[in-house]
């Protein structure tokens, strides 16, 4: 009987560790593809003042913009 009981412990001890590996593998996973890495280079829209990654930024006239929509903005002055 009580081999049998720790038999059962055992099984859930390592059920719940597998679960909370898992859950802070994809938490992990999850945080490394929405951050920016570290030493990107950053630049400043002119327009809305946002400062965007310059890997994803558009360049028109010189500068860089977050968006077209800022792009236009800022070059109809």
């Amino acid at each position: 009987m009580l081999l049998r009981l720790l038999f059962i412990v055992l099984i859930v001890y390592i059920v719940i560790f597998a679960i909370k590996a898992y859950l802070a593998g994809a938490r992990s996973a999850k945080r490394t593809r929405s951050a920016t890495p570290e030493g990107e280079e950053m630049v400043l829209d002119p327009q809305c003042q946002t400062y965007v990654p310059k890997r994803e930024a558009i360049m028109q006239a010189g500068n860089y913009f977050c968006s077209q929509e800022c792009a236009k903005l800022f070059l109809s002055r």
